[in-house]
């Protein structure tokens, strides 16, 4: 009865640090990373808009698309100067010029 409880704890462990593990991973010490949410003037907030994220000195960019609380992630960011685009159907398309990420 005694191993099978251990057996239990261990298991529990492991599948913690499994549901865990993408989070532990994110970032490393070399990189960063930008979240945000986007919203219209009166600060509602907007799903499905496109976000477009552009490495200003290599010229990679990386798109994403804000989900249903308007929030969006873009993780494992070399540091450096990166413009933000953001557009949506029925509003008008926005740039951030220069983010910075250490």
């Amino acid at each position: 009865m005694k191993s099978v409880r251990v057996l239990l704890t261990v298991l529990l462990a492991v599948g913690l640090f499994a549901i865990g593990a993408p989070q532990l991973m994110a970032q490393t010490p070399s990189t960063g990373a930008l979240t945000g949410t986007v919203t219209d003037p009166s600060g509602g907030v907007i799903a499905g808009a496109t976000v477009t994220l552009t490495n200003t000195g290599t010229g990679q960019a990386r798109t994403t698309t804000s989900d249903a609380s308007g929030s969006y992630v873009f993780g494992l960011l070399e540091p450096g100067n990166y413009s933000v685009s953001f557009s949506a159907s029925g509003f008008n398309s926005a740039t951030v010029p220069s983010v910075t990420v250490n």
